[in-house]
C-alpha cells in the first residue's frame, strides 16, 4: 500500500502550484493613470488657393479607449493639400496598446508653396506603487523625402525627474525611403511615476513642385508585471505584514492583491501563494 503524504508535504506541493500561479497573476492593477495627452490633429494650406488654412483634432476623453481618424484636404485646380492622422490606444491594469499613424501630401501645378501637418500624440503619465518588470513591443516606421519638412516616428520612457529610460526613434531611408524597425525594450522600475510618450509627426512646408508625402506610424504594446505581487507592504520581501494583509481581507473582493488568482475572493490559494513565496523578493 503506497504510503499517504503527509499534511507538510501536500502543503508544499500546493506551494510549488501557488508560486507558478503568482507568476501568472494579472488581475492586480499596476499602472494608475495620472494624466495624458492622446490626440490626432492635421493642418494644411495650399496657398494658391487661397489664405485660409484647414485642420481638424480629436483627442481622448478620460482614459478611455481611442479609436479615432481624421483628414483634411484642401485645394483648387492648380494645387492639393492633404494631411491625416490616426490613432488606436487603450490603458489596461497592467498594459497599454498603441497604433498611431500620420500621413501628408502636396501636389501642384504650378510652383507655390504647400503647408501640410499631421500627428498623432501618445502620452501617459502613470504610477507604479510597487517595484515592476516592463516589457515593450512594436513597430516604428517613417518615409519622405525632399520637400517633406519632417517625418518622425518615436517612442520613449521618461522618470518623474525627466530622467530618459529608453527611446527608439525612426526616420525615412537614404531618398525617404520607408524605413520600418522592430523595437523590443525590457527592465525593471522602481515605484514611482513615468510618462511614457509616442509620436506619428508630418510636415511639409515647401515650394511644390515636385509632389511631396510623407508618413510615419508606431506601433506597440507596453506591458508591467509586479516584480514582487506577494509583497503588499512594499518592504521588499514577503513577511508577517504581508500575511496579516491578506488575513484582513479574507473572504473579500479586494480587486487585486491578495487574490492574487484573481477568483474574486482572498482565500486559501491566495494564502498558499502568499507562503510559496515568502522571504525576500527576487
Amino acid at each position: 500500500m503506497r504510503p499517504r503524504p503527509s499534511p507538510m508535504s501536500a502543503l508544499g506541493v500546493w506551494a510549488a502550484m501557488a508560486a507558478l500561479f503568482v507568476c501568472g497573476a494579472t488581475e492586480a492593477q499596476t499602472i494608475i493613470p495620472v494624466s495624458q495627452e492622446r490626440y490626432i490633429s492635421t493642418a494644411v494650406n495650399a496657398s494658391h488657393c487661397g489664405g485660409e488654412w484647414l485642420g481638424n483634432f480629436d483627442e481622448a476623453k478620460g482614459f478611455e479607449p481611442f479609436v479615432s481618424f481624421i483628414e483634411t484636404t484642401h485645394g483648387c485646380d492648380l494645387s492639393f493639400a492633404f494631411g491625416a492622422a490616426g490613432q488606436q490606444s487603450q490603458i489596461d491594469l497592467n498594459s497599454m496598446t498603441a497604433l498611431g499613424s500620420a500621413t501628408a501630401e502636396a501636389v501642384a501645378g504650378i510652383t507655390n508653396v504647400i503647408h501640410v501637418f499631421a500627428d498623432s500624440i501618445f502620452e501617459v503619465t502613470f504610477e507604479l506603487p510597487s517595484a515592476s518588470e516592463f516589457a515593450l513591443g512594436g513597430e516604428l516606421s517613417a518615409a519622405g523625402g525632399e520637400p517633406v519638412l519632417g517625418s518622425v516616428a518615436l517612442v520613449r520612457l521618461v522618470g518623474a525627474g525627466g530622467d530618459l529610460i529608453f527611446e527608439h526613434t525612426v526616420a525615412p531611408g537614404p531618398n525617404g525611403e520607408p524605413n520600418i524597425e522592430s523595437i523590443e525594450q525590457m527592465g525593471g522600475l522602481e515605484p514611482g511615476q513615468y510618462t511614457l510618450q509616442a509620436e506619428a509627426l508630418v510636415g511639409i512646408d515647401s515650394k511644390v513642385p515636385p509632389r511631396a508625402s510623407g508618413e510615419a506610424s508606431f506601433d506597440f504594446t507596453f506591458e508591467v508585471a509586479a516584480a514582487c505581487p506577494a509583497d503588499l507592504d512594499g518592504n521588499g520581501m514577503v513577511g508577517i505584514l504581508d500575511l496579516l494583509a491578506l488575513l484582513a481581507a479574507w473572504g473579500t473582493d479586494p480587486g487585486g492583491p491578495p487574490d492574487f488568482d484573481g477568483d474574486g475572493t482572498v482565500g486559501i490559494l491566495d494564502l498558499l501563494m502568499l507562503l510559496a513565496n515568502w522571504g525576500p523578493c527576487p
